[in-house]
């Protein structure tokens, strides 16, 4: 009965770990928009998220998220069409949430 519930609780933990790990980061998204795009862009990246509201952002997702980026920032275009941005769009696309016009969030960058 010991090593059940020890088996059972340690399964949870793992699952629960690898859950949090998966999600997206905002603050790793606001990393990637300084390294990436702030120079390319020319503006913080709270002018950039503050284009649209949480909603017009959690709406926002896929090809349309990387639509919207290009016509906010066309100069970096190149980084867009990565891979790189293919791996890291998730956490982009938190920060801009995050940040988004009306959350009252405002990013140090």
């Amino acid at each position: 009965m010991k090593k059940t519930t020890t088996l059972a609780l340690a399964a949870l933990f793992g699952l629960a770990l690898a859950t949090t790990t998966a999600s997206a980061d905002q603050a790793k998204g606001k990393r990637v928009y300084q390294k990436f795009m702030k120079d390319d862009c020319g503006v913080t990246g709270g002018v950039v998220a503050g284009k649209h509201t949480q909603k017009e952002w959690k709406k926002l997702t896929g090809d349309a998220f990387k639509s919207e980026l290009e016509k906010i920032c066309p100069k970096s275009k190149p980084f867009l069409n990565s891979e790189k941005f293919k791996k890291l769009e998730n956490h982009l696309h938190d920060f801009m949430y995050e940040f988004g016009k009306g959350s009252g969030n405002i990013p140090a960058c």
